[in-house]
């Protein structure tokens, strides 16, 4: 089972880490302006594709970094990340 990671680098920049334990499996680099819903969502299916995993079947999805917990770019990803807390439970 690997881990995805939304880690926020700078202003307008995230890095999707997949890890499997504590080694790196990929990463993937993209910056948003204001379409981070649907950059992120389609970056995830691009790196889980890409590494044939199942979304359902990752172990943890978190959130890093750089970003105001009061921002619409961490509400966004918070969002995310409880999305697939649900869909995990089904």
């Amino acid at each position: 089972m690997a881990d995805l990671t939304i880690n926020f680098t700078d202003i307008g920049k995230v890095t999707l880490e997949l890890k499997q334990g504590r080694v790196l499996i990929d990463t993937l680099d993209f910056s948003f302006h204001g379409n981070l819903d649907d950059l992120l969502i389609s970056s995830v299916d691009k790196v889980l594709k890409e590494n044939r995993i199942e979304e359902l079947s990752l172990k943890t999805v978190s959130i890093e970094g750089n970003v105001d917990k009061n921002s619409s770019a961490y509400k966004i990803a918070l969002t995310f990340v409880k999305a697939w807390k649900e869909a995990k439970k089904l």
